[in-house]
């Protein structure tokens, strides 16, 4: 699978890895589609330790802000080369409106995050994590710790493109332009597909199957069932619950083929999410995190290419292994977490790849043919 005869070392064992993760991957989601819930259910079990959750709940706020990093690299290549080819003051003010709109964005986006995160109400009185069942006040510790971290990066890669990148001699000739056009199609596409397939699957989260369980735990203290079943509920349909008889239960499994009465649930869509149908606005099929930790690989276009003779070196192999335990970290503590079925991520890490592949090929070919 991609390999041909007389290629470089390095790029053979790269695809001889590449083919055998997808190939294990594959074979993961075709496991996960008969065994999903005894594979979910083993998982679960990392929940009932606190540190293990904790480092679980840090993947969960990473996952939602790693991929924000990466296009703002991507692009910001791609505006920087503009500007050096249009050589005009247009393009000097674009690259000047995009890192201020950026840095306004991000400490924006990050200030109220941090803020307003003990306000939240998951249905079980306010500023406790419905997903995790402890205070928010632990995410808003993760969340400051991120956002310095992400922060930092920022910082660099800011530094590093205006000052270092755009100075390359080789920056036009070496293609980053076209680099920077796949990796931002591949990240738009595959999100594009696995959104649109989260709304017209609407599969539940293990949580909401599993709910019944999680509300009479240990886990759940006496207020915050109560809370919930005076009109937590309302707030946050995770489980059913019947007023009258007082029963909670969980809603009803779903492979991930089964379309969850598309129709019948399309307008809880425009209803404040968890007071719909329950389960139906977990929309968890495919994984969104999975494409967020795909940006990091999408990057991996303005390193990797034999054929422009760019030689992989120990630093791009480090990369590579940082970010293959990355995506496994993520993918494994989204299972533990309850968020995610192992369908989910596999089929979603299965896409990617061959998204990888295709899209750089497809794109390399209309940009030829335009020469």
């Amino acid at each position: 699978m991609f390999i041909r005869k007389n290629e470089d070392k390095n790029y053979l064992i790269l695809k001889i890895l590449f083919s055998a993760f997808m190939l294990f991957t594959i074979a993961s989601f075709i496991m996960s589609s008969i065994y999903d819930m005894e594979i979910n259910t083993w998982f679960a079990k990392g929940m009932d330790n606190f540190s293990f959750k904790i480092i679980v709940w840090i993947y969960e706020e990473a996952g939602m802000t790693q991929s924000y990093l990466f296009v703002f690299i991507i692009v910001a290549v791609w505006v920087e080369i503009m500007r050096i080819e249009k050589r005009n003051k247009l393009w000097t003010g674009i690259l000047f409106v995009y890192y201020i709109s950026w840095a306004i964005f991000w400490f924006t986006f990050n200030i109220s995050q941090i803020v307003n995160t003990t306000k939240i109400d998951d249905g079980f009185g306010v500023g406790i994590s419905g997903w995790f069942l402890e205070s928010y006040s632990i995410r808003q510790k993760i969340l400051i710790v991120l956002f310095l971290i992400e922060t930092t990066c920022f910082g660099f890669a800011f530094w590093y493109l205006r000052f270092k990148f755009s100075n390359r001699k080789d920056l036009i000739e070496s293609g980053y332009k076209r680099d920077a056009v796949k990796a931002f199609v591949a990240f738009a596409v595959t999100s594009l597909i696995v959104y649109s397939m989260k709304i017209i699957f609407g599969r539940p989260y293990f949580y909401s199957v599993d709910f019944e369980n999680i509300f009479n735990s240990n886990a759940m203290k006496p207020e915050w069932a109560e809370y919930w079943t005076s009109y937590g509920y309302t707030i946050k349909s995770w489980g059913l619950y019947d007023p009258k008889t007082g029963v909670v239960s969980g809603v009803e499994y779903l492979n991930w083929w089964q379309i969850n009465d598309f129709f019948g649930n399309i307008g809880d869509l425009f209803i404040p999410r968890g007071s719909g149908t329950a389960g139906w606005w977990n929309q968890d099929f495919p994984s969104g995190h999975m494409i967020s930790c795909f940006t990091m690989l999408y990057a991996g276009y303005f390193f990797f290419n034999e054929k422009k003779g760019r030689k992989i070196n120990w630093i791009m192999w480090s990369t590579l292994a940082v970010w293959f335990i990355h995506i496994n970290m993520m993918q494994y503590t989204q299972i533990v977490s309850r968020t995610h079925w192992i369908s989910d991520t596999s089929f979603s890490i299965a896409m990617c790849l061959l998204c990888f592949v295709v899209n750089g090929k497809i794109i390399d070919k209309i940009a030829d043919r335009h020469k």
